[in-house]
């Protein structure tokens, strides 16, 4: 193809929304209602797409459909343009009114805590009409906030799995360690075996987010299994507090004993355990950051890039 051609795309995106909308419910007919077309209409509709892609996108079964592997996966692609779509229409409306416009952000736990306010707070002070949501979160959930459109960016530990969905923006290096209460049996030592400390009762954030996937891949590199005594929470602050009060081992980043949960909490020296960590921007592939947020994100790198650490 010449550099003047332009390339036009074989999806009909009428017809994209219509698979999104099955998919999403699963049933043909409901789908159909949602749609406010025929069922009949909306079924030739979807073979008419699978024709013009040359493959099945569907498995219909007498309780309703299922996607083929082909057909998730344009299911995401339909909810990534239906994200844009979104986003577009908002940050023209905001021009029109002449606003400046709402800044949705998903919010790894030590960034809520680090950086995120200072730059939050340089952005309120230099701009008026700028509104800014900030979802906490560990990473699995905020990349679904990002991937539907409900979150603009997220700023979060890095992926270690970085498919083309998502763009990314090194920002910082910390290091994931173990941390507990000074009145802890294993503080003050130099050394401490994985073993030894899996034996004693850990508090980790749930089984899909890295820093728990990596003390996996640690423990189990070493022949080890996860200790039997284990408190789950999605929230770092309850993990912290109870770390506070209680003999639990926490696996979380260095930084965290900077914050005011983690002020009164101490590492703990397991050299098997310790790995590091980077974080940074996330964002959608292809997506344009409204003007507000483009303002948050560079205030976030002005604050990074102060800190000598990273």
């Amino acid at each position: 193809m010449s550099s003047r051609e332009t390339r036009h795309p074989k999806l009909d995106l009428r017809l994209l929304s219509y698979l999104l909308t099955v998919g999403e419910t699963g049933n043909i007919t409901h789908a159909a209602e949602q749609l406010n077309i025929a069922q009949p209409t909306l079924s030739k509709a979807l073979k008419v797409l699978e024709h013009q892609l040359g493959m099945p996108l569907l498995v219909r079964h007498a309780h309703g459909v299922t996607l083929t592997a082909v057909g998730e996966r344009l299911v995401q692609h339909a909810r990534a343009v239906r994200a844009q779509v979104v986003q577009a229409e908002t940050e023209l409306e905001q021009r029109r009114l002449g606003t400046t416009g709402t800044v949705r952000i998903g919010a790894g736990p030590s960034w809520v805590r680090r950086y995120l306010p200072e730059a939050v707070e340089y952005v309120l002070s230099d701009a008026d009409g700028i509104h800014i949501e900030v979802v906490g979160g560990f990473d699995a959930n905020l990349l679904t906030g990002l991937t539907t459109g409900d979150l603009d960016f997220v700023v979060a530990e890095l992926p270690l799995e970085r498919d083309g969905d998502y763009a990314f923006e090194h920002l910082t290096t910390d290091n994931l360690v173990v941390i507990a209460r000074p009145e802890h049996a294993l503080a003050g030592r130099s050394g401490v075996k994985a073993q030894e400390a899996m034996r004693v009762r850990w508090g980790l954030p749930p089984a899909d987010t890295l820093a728990h996937r990596k003390l996996v891949g640690k423990v189990t590199s070493l022949g080890l299994n996860l200790p039997e005594k284990t408190v789950i929470s999605s929230s770092h602050t309850f993990l912290m507090t109870l770390a506070g009060i209680s003999d639990l081992l926490l696996y979380t980043t260095r930084s965290q004993m900077k914050t005011l949960e983690g002020s009164h909490l101490v590492e703990i020296d397991v050299p098997e355990l310790m790995t590091s960590r980077d974080a940074g921007l996330i964002w959608r592939t292809g997506a344009l950051l409204s003007p507000s947020a483009e303002r948050v994100a560079k205030a976030l790198k002005m604050y990074c890039s102060k800190d000598p650490r990273n």
